[in-house]
């Protein structure tokens, strides 16, 4: 099935080097991936081919860690925002961890 999407992060091909940024429009080709599901959710592929070269490259999504994975061809570049939010994720999964048995320090936190 094709699909007419943008890309969900920024990436670097892996042929010739060129970047792509997040938000830019491709014709994706679609496909379910066989034998791979979370808790029912089915996982999907997307192939599209580089701008600059023509490659192909591959990314596939991550239901479990809710982000999608670059597969073949390509590599994810380094966003620090996401370093940031995963650490602020932590904190609240550690306060409400500490407050569960304690009702006072559920109302604090």
């Amino acid at each position: 099935m094709k699909v007419r999407s943008m890309l969900p992060m920024s990436i670097r091909c892996n042929a010739c080097g060129n970047y792509i940024c997040e938000g830019t429009k491709f014709n994706f080709r679609k496909e379910d991936v066989i034998g791979e599901t979370y808790k029912g959710i089915r996982m999907h592929r997307f192939y599209f081919k580089c701008t600059k070269c023509s490659a192909e490259m591959t990314i596939k999504t991550d239901p479990q860690d809710k982000i999608y994975v670059a597969e073949l061809g390509a590599r994810i570049n380094f966003e620090p925002w996401r370093a940031e939010d995963e650490e602020v994720e932590k904190e609240k999964q550690k306060r409400k961890s500490q407050g569960m048995g304690d009702a006072m320090k559920s109302l604090e936190n």
